[in-house]
């Protein structure tokens, strides 16, 4: 099966805004190369990157972006030679689900979530609005900060933002209100829950799913008020795999598209108490550790979702991530 591989950030002319994802892109695509190379060791797997990028990526069969036409009309042009594709990019700004549509309606099969799928998870407080109900322990997420209590400590968020990027929390009102400068008209708004971060990464097939790792994100403070992932702790929870593998059954229960690789966060709150966070409709970061972690190649998944293997036996180690 030859594959054409897109990642966003190394397609594009590198900006102020995207140069720091520039190595967790070339790490996270080069794992995928490999993943699917092995698998498939008989067929082409190609990437797609701005020639901007060509010191920074040497992994796998290059293909130099056109800058003088669109990326979506470059993968149609480019499609007769493969027979499917492989697309990262941020969900911010509908940047992920315009790709992964186009793709669709030009009837070119892909290795990721639906369209549908994308559409429904990227924006943070639509998807909170979604699982409140299925839920017990769902924190509302507001537009409004002053909907939350003004003595309560609040974590501000970009609704499709990417990781950490813009992440704050402040004491309680007055504390967010004397550092509205780094807040922007893009930021939402929820009680923050003191606990343990979960990152669960997910694959799944036709409906069917499996819990690869369930990773513990540590997080620092960059300054008084903004945090950033320092760390992430490969399998920490995964003793943990039936409490979770009935909360994200719940979670998709109503949802459609959820194919291949995508994650959950959650909270396990100081009270044992478990609350969603939000949903990645892609790879994450923690893919990239997903092989050492597992034992096999994660790529086994796409012929075969019910790979036997017991989640409790899976390697844990820890990986600074900052």
């Amino acid at each position: 099966m030859n594959i054409l591989i897109y990642e966003y950030i190394l397609g594009e002319v590198i900006t102020k805004k995207n140069a720091f994802l520039l190595n967790e892109a070339k790490i996270i695509i080069s794992e995928k190369i490999n993943n699917l190379s092995n698998k498939y060791s008989d067929s082409k797997t190609s990437i797609l990157i701005n020639k901007e990028n060509q010191k920074l990526f040497k992994e796998g069969n290059i293909i130099y972006r056109n800058d003088n036409i669109n990326a979506n009309l470059e993968i149609l042009n480019l499609f007769h030679e493969f027979d499917k594709a492989f697309i990262l990019a941020p969900e911010e700004n509908n940047i992920l689900y315009n790709i992964i549509k186009f793709l669709e309606e030009k009837k070119i099969p892909h290795l990721n979530c639906s369209s549908v799928f994308i559409q429904e998870t990227y924006d943070k407080q639509k998807t909170n609005n979604l699982i409140k109900n299925k839920l017990p322990n769902t924190e509302l997420i507001h537009n409004d900060y002053k909907k939350i209590n003004e003595k309560e400590p609040i974590v501000a968020k970009i609704k499709d933002g990417l990781g950490a990027d813009m992440l704050y929390i402040f004491k309680d009102r007055n504390d967010l209100e004397n550092n509205k400068n780094f807040l922007t008209k893009k930021h939402i708004y929820q009680k923050f829950i003191k606990g343990q971060v979960v990152g669960v990464n997910i694959f799944s097939k036709d409906g069917i799913f499996e819990i690869l790792s369930l990773n513990e994100q540590i997080y620092e403070r960059k300054s008084a008020n903004e945090i950033f992932l320092k760390e992430m702790r490969i399998g920490a929870f995964n003793d943990h795999i039936n409490d979770f593998k009935h909360i994200v059954q719940d979670i998709l229960k109503g949802f459609t598209g959820y194919d291949g690789f995508f994650g959950m966060d959650f909270i396990i709150s100081e009270n044992k108490e478990i609350f969603f966070l939000e949903i990645n409709p892609r790879l994450t970061t923690s893919y990239t550790f997903l092989r050492e972690s597992i034992g096999f190649n994660p790529a086994e998944l796409y012929n075969n979702v019910s790979f036997k293997f017991n989640i409790k036996e899976n390697k844990k180690f820890s990986i600074s991530v900052s």
